[in-house]
Formats: structure tokens, sequence, C-alpha cells
């Protein structure tokens, strides 16, 4: 039996029929990073070819940025989280905070054409599967989630999309403040939304800090954990479908 099989055999911890809301982390569970990342890779190649210091500035910025934000999430955060992690990678690289903004903006744009192709297997089938239902369906993201939801085609899906930077959240995961303030949107009890993500250690936290059922996607980090480890969306909603 393969390690996915077996996954799939051991089921869910906990009863689905309680759920009223599936609420979805972003980036790294709705998309896969890897070839999102290969791809922007080989586009800063190109776009470097004959400016090889700029190219290797370009990637110490996108690099700084994404570790500012894995230092504000274990620091905190006091005021704008997005402002903060510019701050921080603007500082390690020794630039202008104006100019690393600028470099994330520049080649977060250009990645948006990128996300729909690295959609992961059976979400779509999910969210419609959901919606058939009559589930209520929301996303919780560290990053602004508006634009990437738009350009993968799925916003319409969803009733309820809250960002680290909204002005009622400011803070990253694993603080509770973003997925709080989907429940009470939502009108719902903890007990009636199951959050999935893909880090045990930043979703999982997370759902834990508020009390919600979790399910993270398998991967090769494994951690010990109340959650619910799922091989991909399929399970999920094959999960659902079981009387």
């Amino acid at each position: 039996m393969t390690e996915s099989s077996s996954i799939q055999a051991a089921g869910p911890p906990f009863s689905v029929a309680q759920f009223k809301a599936l609420i979805f982390d972003l980036d790294g569970t709705l998309y896969r990073q890897e070839p999102v990342r290969r791809a922007m890779a080989w586009r800063i190649v190109r776009a470097h070819l004959w400016h090889p210091i700029q190219g290797f500035s370009t990637v110490r910025v996108l690099q700084a940025y994404r570790r500012a934000q894995e230092t504000l999430r274990l620091t905190g955060v006091s005021g704008d989280p997005v402002a903060q992690q510019i701050r921080v990678a603007a500082r390690d690289c020794k630039l202008g905070e104006s100019e690393v903004q600028l470099c994330v903006a520049r080649w977060s744009d250009r990645a948006m054409d990128l996300l729909s192709p690295a959609l992961r297997p059976g979400l779509v089938e999910l969210l419609r599967f959901a919606r058939e239902k009559g589930m209520l369906l929301g996303v919780l993201s560290d990053y602004p989630a508006e634009a990437k939801l738009s350009a993968m085609g799925l916003r319409n899906y969803f009733d309820v999309v809250v960002s680290a930077s909204d002005p009622e959240v400011q803070c990253f995961k694993p603080c509770p403040r973003g997925l709080e303030i989907i429940l009470r949107r939502l009108g719902l009890d903890k007990h009636e939304a199951l959050y999935i993500g893909d880090r045990p250690q930043v979703d999982g936290a997370t759902a834990a800090a508020v009390g919600v059922r979790c399910a993270i996607l398998a991967s090769s980090q494994k951690k010990q954990g109340t959650w619910w480890e799922i091989s991909g969306f399929d399970e999920l909603r094959n999960a659902f479908r079981v009387p």
C-alpha cells in the first residue's frame, strides 16, 4: 500500500457533517508553489541576461522579502504588516524601502499568469461541490489575495476573503485574528468551519489558536498534530460524500 492510499484509508479524525464552511489558506494551498517559483526564476534569469548584477539584486530582494515575513511571524507586528515586511527586507538588503517595494510589486505582477496553471488538482471540483452542498467558502492569506484569486479564476467562489494587511487584521498567521474575522463575517461558530492549509506550523497553529478543525495537505515534512492530513482535494471531497 502506498503512503497516499494509507492516508486516504485513515479518513478524517472528526465528523465532517458538522461543517458549514471551508476556509482556505492561499499560497501553497490553492496552487503549488514549486512550479511557480521555478518559472519565476527562469523569467528573472531571462530578464537579466545582460545585467547579471541587477538580476542577483532582484533575487536577493525577493528572498529577503519572503524571509522578512517569517521573521515577523515570530516577532509579531504593530501596524501595517506589509509595510513592516518591506521595511525588514530593505534593512536586510541595505536598500531603500521604495526600491524594495517597487521590485516586489513588479515581480509579483509578473507571476500572476503562472498561478492558474499551478492550481492543485481537484480544487475547482471541490469548490463546485461545496457550492452545490450550500457550503460557505472563505480565504485567509498572509499576502494580498484578491488579485491572485482573480488571476486564478476563483474569486467568485468565495464569500469572504481576508488578508493580513486588512485594517481589521494587521497580523500574520498564526495570529488568530484573521480566522476569527472570517468566522464572524460568515456568521458561524468555530465548530462549523474547516480550515485547510499546507503548513502545520502556520496553518495548523492558526486553527488551533481559534479552536477550528484543520486539514493539512500532506508533504514530506511530517509533523504530529491534531489536524487531518489529506493527500489532496479529491480526498476531502470524497469525505463529504460519505453518508
